[in-house]
């Protein structure tokens, strides 16, 4: 019998940016296929654009895509998990766009 796959909601990756401390393990989960959703709120700016503009980088590298979802938050994924019908229904639900 076939296991049902997991969610790919289940899969994304809800985190809270405070500093660039972190940026590489941030870009490492990009690597390895994984779904971000970065929210950067209490990031300072200069270190906020500089994170996002790194892991955007990264992301395109590995064929994906970032979408604004709300004030300073930002979802990251491959090209592939934004024809998910769970992607999709996420984003329109909490994108401000």
């Amino acid at each position: 019998m076939a296991q049902k796959s997991e969610s790919i909601r289940n899969k994304i990756d809800f985190i809270k940016v405070k500093d660039d401390t972190h940026t590489f393990k941030l870009a490492d989960k990009l690597l390895e296929g994984g779904i971000l959703c970065l929210d950067f709120n209490d990031c300072p700016k200069e270190q906020s654009e500089r994170v996002l503009d790194f892991l955007a980088g990264v992301n395109y590298a590995t064929d994906g895509l970032v979408k604004p979802m709300k004030k300073n938050i930002f979802l990251f994924a491959l090209k592939e998990h934004y024809k998910d019908p769970e992607i999709k229904d996420f984003i329109s639900k909490f994108s401000s766009n």
